[in-house]
């Protein structure tokens, strides 16, 4: 393989693995509590930024 070819596959891997992150990242962020058991906590979560308000 050609030096410009991998460095492509680098750059362009880089760049899926860096949006994947922020991706995932903006959503787990968007609660502000996490719920594993399924009980529920006292107050219910607030609705993150990219989830809509109200009915839909």
């Amino acid at each position: 393989m050609e030096t410009g070819a991998i460095v492509f596959w680098a750059l362009s891997w880089g760049f899926v693995l860096g949006l994947t992150g922020w991706a995932y990242g903006r959503i787990l962020r968007g609660r502000r509590h996490f719920d594993p058991d399924g009980l529920g906590p006292a107050v219910p979560p607030e609705p993150g930024r990219a989830e809509p308000r109200g009915p839909a």
